[in-house]
């Protein structure tokens, strides 16, 4: 299986990063595309992606972009330095970027010059990008429109727009990421999404350490952690749990699913092992 998007760089790793792709390989995921979401952390995820996947059993795919949270607050060289490092990793793709509406600040304004920017720079690189929606699918998509035609691909992340959002992504092209939310049975229109995307434009995500699977609460006792990683975050290998979950929505077993959304992370992504 083939995590299509984390954050390894996330300091909630910085005691247990070893452990955690240990028990990604343990689980059966093989790789991941490790998105980067300012200038701040662009630096860790050159350095995970730097460590030969040989000696770790799990390939790390870096991508760089600057996340909507931190648009408000770059250097004034923010889009050479994104630049240089894209030339640098010629196969990563641009992302974490897009457009929030969780929080208020920066102003939509600036989320959407920072995305503009860097859906340009997309461009003319040929790379896939990697987009977040949460709460302003519908502004998104408007932003997107113009350019989608000249980009390569691009993945929509923990996709949790309307159904009219999911068809017009999927007439432009894009491929739609589910991630832990799927595994709530209240989150139906996610879970209706995830079970009507057609099979060669859906991928499976874990958004870690965010975005924990839903457990439901059922007073026994959780289960026990056998290896360093903190309860409450969310890592790699719980793409076993999100595959569980997507497979019986879609009436496939889990090692279908997880071969289909393998190959469709290579091609989404641009993969190469």
């Amino acid at each position: 299986m083939y995590d299509a998007h984390l954050h390894l760089q996330d300091d909630r790793f910085d005691n247990c990063r070893a452990a955690v792709r240990r028990a990604a390989v343990a689980a059966g995921v093989t790789g991941g595309c490790c998105c980067g979401t300012s200038p701040h952390d662009w630096p860790a995820v050159c350095a995970l992606a730097d460590q030969p996947s040989a000696t770790t059993g799990f390939h790390l795919l870096p991508a760089f972009g600057v996340h909507p949270w931190y648009a408000g607050e770059l250097p004034a060289d923010w889009l050479t330095q994104l630049e240089a490092l894209l030339q640098q990793y010629p196969a990563a793709p641009v992302g974490e970027i897009g457009l929030d509406g969780l929080r208020d600040h920066p102003s939509r304004a600036v989320q959407r010059q920072v995305l503009t920017a860097q859906l340009e720079l997309a461009v003319r690189l040929q790379r896939p990008v990697v987009l977040h929606g949460a709460r302003a699918w519908g502004d998104l998509l408007a932003a997107l429109r113009p350019i989608a035609p000249r980009l390569p691909g691009f993945v929509a992340h923990a996709f949790g727009g309307s159904a009219d959002i999911q068809r017009e992504l999927l007439a432009m092209g894009g491929f739609l990421s589910f991630a832990g939310t799927v595994c709530n049975p209240a989150a139906k229109h996610v879970r209706t999404a995830a079970a009507s995307t057609p099979a060669e434009r859906l991928l499976i995500e874990t958004d870690a350490p965010d975005l924990l699977p839903f457990q439901p609460k059922t007073g026994a006792s959780a289960p026990e952690q056998t290896l360093a990683i903190p309860a409450a975050v969310n890592h790699p290998a719980q793409l076993v749990t999100i595959a569980a979950t997507l497979a019986e929505l879609r009436g496939v077993t889990v090692a279908e699913l997880g071969a289909l959304t393998t190959a469709n992370a290579q091609l989404a992504l641009n993969v190469v092992r």
